[in-house]
């Protein structure tokens, strides 16, 4: 709605600015709502019928609705004579048009097709590299290993499904960036291999202090079953602990590690006592390696579950890049990539001529979805519009709070602060949707509530740390408050 009465606005203003106007969306179908919504409303507008705009367009330009609906006339008639400079794009198509218009600079092929299936390319490119292990004695041998691990284990193996499922980050932003960084298979292997020795060796304190534990009270003549908790106590956690079992300490033991009197009830016989004196720092000493390991051990556990399928992907890469080659294919999410290394402020005029449109106003819908490779390419555009033409304008339009589901590689800085950072406050506007039109009003006001106090109460417990580091000279006081 904000974009498409900005967009109406601009027309109605200048009739022929049409041209000029690059309205920008995320998805094919968002494109054709927003292309539909437009003409519809100027054709409404031009023809007399009713339109929810016309007051907000008479109210924002000062014009009669007469005038108004005179220049509609004016503006369908124009551009309904030439459609193609109507330009309501997805990123992507905008993207493509660039890329097609550099054909030579960037050494591709004239004839490259898109492709848009990535999870077909994917599956393909997976059974392509299983399929080598026959020459290839290299992927033969972890292909080998991750099965013996996987049955050794009782567990599931699926070797395809497992490239699949992770390969699938490889058309990611954040994916295809960590891959370049690189790392061999087998410092990847020593990596796992030594994570997996300090587990081991945690583990074991772990079992051997349990079994110490049940040593000194065998030594004593004393059952677990005496302690504060009878047949329930948290003492027989050392016999799960010593048969290799590691779960977490309860909030009891977590107590009786620091309380001496969480052990027994009073008329406790001296044994006892005797006894849990002896058992606390024992159990102290296994709640804080617990707590020290269990990172550790939980992300050696899910790297040891994915670290084979993990160091095939630059060999399933390589997979996908021949299949491309060969078929003359270009997955979509490469066109970003391409382009970054060849958009930058010194070739947007150029980038200009020879795209054959000259933008002086952008428009940009559903900004949350906008990943931070897009806007870096996008950039150099805005900003060689807004300094060549003091009339240009950049118009923003996003709902923050979606921004933390990351879709598409969306960053919230981009749309909470970047954007007026990067282009300047004079010629850009940024709309921050405030209404949810898709839930229930008791829906919205829970979530509203519920977020208000949870922030609050995180505001005053960073500001707790924000004293005392002011005090300390590390940070400025303007820092407070930040999470409103």
């Amino acid at each position: 709605y904000q974009l498409a009465l900005k967009y109406i606005c601009d027309i109605i203003k200048h009739p022929d600015s049409y041209r000029n106007i690059l309205a920008v969306t995320f998805t094919n179908k968002a494109t054709e709502e927003m292309k539909s919504r437009i003409l519809r409303e100027i054709h409404q507008l031009a023809s007399g019928g009713k339109s929810p705009y016309v007051d907000s367009i008479c109210s924002t330009l000062s014009l009669s609705e007469d005038k108004v609906r005179q220049r509609a006339l004016t503006a369908r008639t124009k551009i309904l004579h030439n459609y193609s400079r109507f330009s309501v794009l997805t990123i992507d198509r905008f993207f493509q048009r660039i890329l097609r218009a550099f054909i030579k600079e960037l050494s591709l092929d004239l004839n490259y097709n898109i492709e848009l299936d990535t999870n077909l390319l994917l599956e393909r490119s997976a059974d392509s590299l299983i399929e080598s292990i026959a020459e290839n004695s290299e992927i033969r041998e972890w292909l080998l290993e991750y099965a013996s691990e996987r049955l050794d284990e009782g567990s599931r193996w699926d070797m395809r499904g497992d490239l699949c499922s992770l390969g699938s980050e490889l058309f990611k932003e954040r994916g295809a960036k960590r891959m370049k960084d690189g790392i061999t298979k087998e410092r990847l292997r020593t990596l796992i291999s030594n994570m997996a020795k300090l587990c081991e060796s945690r583990k074991q304190k772990i079992r051997e202090l349990a079994s110490y534990a049940i040593d000194t009270m065998r030594s004593n003549g004393v059952e677990a079953s005496e302690f504060k908790g009878t047949s329930r106590s948290f003492v027989y956690s050392f016999y799960a602990y010593a048969d290799g079992e590691l779960k977490e300490p309860t909030a009891t033991m977590l107590k009786a590690s620091e309380d001496i009197e969480a052990w027994y009830k009073k008329g406790a016989s001296g044994n006892v006592i005797a006894t849990a004196e002896t058992l606390r720092p024992i159990l102290a000493e296994i709640c804080k390696l617990y707590k020290d390991s269990i990172e550790h051990i939980n992300t050696t556990r899910l790297l040891r579950d994915n670290y084979r399928s993990f160091a095939l992907l630059a060999d399933l890469q390589q997979s996908i890049n021949d299949i491309c080659d060969e078929e003359n294919i270009m997955v979509l999410s490469e066109t970003k990539d391409i382009l970054s290394r060849f958009i930058d402020d010194s070739n947007a005029p150029f980038i200009y001529e020879k795209v054959g449109n000259r933008y002086d106003h952008y428009m940009i819908d559903e900004f949350q979805d906008t990943s931070v490779r897009e806007w870096h390419n996008m950039l150099p555009l805005l900003r060689e519009a807004l300094s060549s033409n003091k009339e240009a304008s950049v118009f923003i339009v996003g709902d923050i709070k979606q921004s933390i589901y990351r879709w598409r590689g969306g960053d919230w800085r981009l749309l909470n602060d970047d954007a007026i950072e990067d282009l300047g406050r004079d010629n850009t506007e940024v709309i921050h949707l405030k209404k949810n039109y898709r839930s229930l009003p008791n829906i919205v006001a829970f979530n509203n509530d519920l977020i208000e106090r949870v922030v609050a109460r995180d505001n005053d417990y960073l500001n707790q740390h924000l004293s005392s580091a002011v005090e300390s000279g590390k940070i400025r006081r303007e820092v407070h408050d930040s999470l409103y």
